[in-house]
């Protein structure tokens, strides 16, 4: 029979080799194939990010310090031409708020002002309806960051999103379009606010130069213990003495260690405590 042939063995054995070395050779030549292709992609979209950029630049330059007027800018063909791309809306989006945390006054208005009549605005409220979280962060940041206040009404209808990340965005645009007073909102949240959270809000009220709000005593009386320590921080921050009475009032009956450990750092310049 054919399978007692000694030479039907090595027959099969080297057509199963020279099928595994095609194999080989076929995922070795996809796998170069698509690198190369990927790398030209690449180097393709930084063409075209490099392309749009310059515009971009040359664009908000001429609006904000030759005094041109947005609606000039907004129609010119080199930038209207170019907002049916997400990656140039992208782009634009990012040297705005760019520019805005560099500028103050008169600058920053106009940024705003462009942000919201150009349509960019309608890219970001857009973002709020995607599916992934990390869109939804960067729609409720952008929208915040720039100010556009008619987003506030979207942006806390996901204060009670599944995320917590998404969550804790929500808190921080709803103090940068609204105030510190919006804090209150989670005084019955089961949002717990750690510390890296709160040295965020803190640093946000402290660069934004956020004034103080009129109800630090509600938020003493919240029934969620971390909004209680950001509330003694904040007096921390804010100086705020008509009320290191009753810290020090707090400080006897909590037993809360981390709550006390804040007021002490608190009342330890005002001899309200020994």
């Amino acid at each position: 029979m054919q399978y007692n042939d000694p030479t039907y063995g090595l027959q099969y054995f080297e057509e199963i080799l020279i099928g595994v070395i095609l194999i080989i050779g076929i995922s070795a030549f996809l796998f170069f194939f698509f690198t190369f292709y990927k790398r030209l992609k690449r180097l393709k979209e930084e063409r075209i990010k490099t392309a749009y950029q310059k515009i971009i630049d040359h664009q908000l330059f001429v609006y904000l310090f030759e005094d041109k007027p947005r609606e000039v800018i907004i129609e010119n063909p080199e930038f209207s031409n170019n907002l049916s791309s997400n990656l140039f809306k992208r782009l634009s989006i990012k040297s705005i708020i760019s520019l805005h945390q560099n500028y103050s006054g008169t600058y920053r208005k106009k940024l705003e002002n462009f942000y919201a009549d150009s349509g960019l605005s309608d890219y970001s409220l857009k973002r709020l309806n995607a599916s992934y979280w990390v869109h939804i962060v960067e729609g409720i940041r952008d929208l915040s960051g720039m100010n556009y206040q008619q987003a506030y009404p979207r942006i806390v209808s996901y204060k009670n999103h599944k995320n917590e990340m998404v969550r804790t965005e929500v808190l921080l645009g709803m103090i940068k379009l609204k105030g510190v007073a919006e804090i209150t909102k989670f005084t019955t949240s089961e949002l717990f606010l750690n510390d890296w959270v709160q040295s965020n809000i803190l640093y946000l009220i402290k660069n934004e130069h956020i004034p103080p709000p009129g109800n630090f005593e509600e938020l003493l009386n919240s029934k969620n213990g971390s909004v209680v320590v950001l509330a003694v921080r904040l007096i921390n921050h804010y100086q705020i003495a008509e009320l290191y009475q009753t810290l020090s009032g707090f400080y006897q009956k909590t037993t809360n260690k981390k709550l006390k450990r804040e007021i002490a750092l608190t009342l330890k310049k005002t001899e309200q405590i020994s």
